[in-house]
């Protein structure tokens, strides 16, 4: 076999494995918020599986959602003040004030952070699926608990967005 075929091959089956075992921690993630939405509460299996997946990550996450350093930021008509309409509610950053003081800025429901635990095991040597920020802005939006919210303007909101986009191009 070539070394171009092997290379081919290995790559298919890397993109196979992932693919599997990221359907996999999502299955476990649902049975979670699942199990929670029904008992109000995490039971301690579900929460030994959440540690057998993520590890230390997953405590390092605990301990974030537990001290309350997760805000949902929103566009509003004035600083400060909620939304009139539903048009605003439905779009929002997620910032997490990480355990250093440094700020995250992720967006909803995508598994994607750039703190460098992220870059570094997440996307280069995939030793992890995903980081701490990101494990605790699931947990809150499972719980819907220790949740802070922040209302900014319009045109704040999308200096925020382009700086996030910015940002990420900027990160090798």
């Amino acid at each position: 076999m070539s070394v171009n075929k092997k290379l081919a091959s290995n790559a298919l089956l890397s993109k196979t494995y992932d693919i599997k075992y990221a359907e996999f921690v999502n299955k476990v993630l649902k049975e979670a918020a699942d199990s929670f939405k029904k008992e109000q509460k995490f039971l301690d299996d579900v929460l030994l599986n959440l540690y057998n997946i993520f590890g230390d990550a997953f405590e390092r996450a605990l301990e974030l959602y537990e001290q309350g350093r997760i805000t949902y930021i929103f566009p509003s008509e004035s600083a400060g003040v909620p939304p009139h309409n539903d048009r605003h509610t439905a779009r929002y950053l997620v910032q997490v004030r990480g355990l250093s003081g440094a700020i995250y800025m992720l967006f909803p429901d995508i598994n994607y952070c750039l703190c460098a635990s992220f870059r570094c095991q997440v996307l280069n040597d995939r030793s992890l699926f995903t980081c701490k920020h990101v494990l605790a802005v699931w947990l809150t939006a499972i719980t819907k608990d220790k949740l802070s919210y922040q209302y900014i303007t319009e045109e704040q909101f999308q200096s925020l967005l382009l700086f996030q986009v910015l940002d990420k191009e900027y990160v090798h």
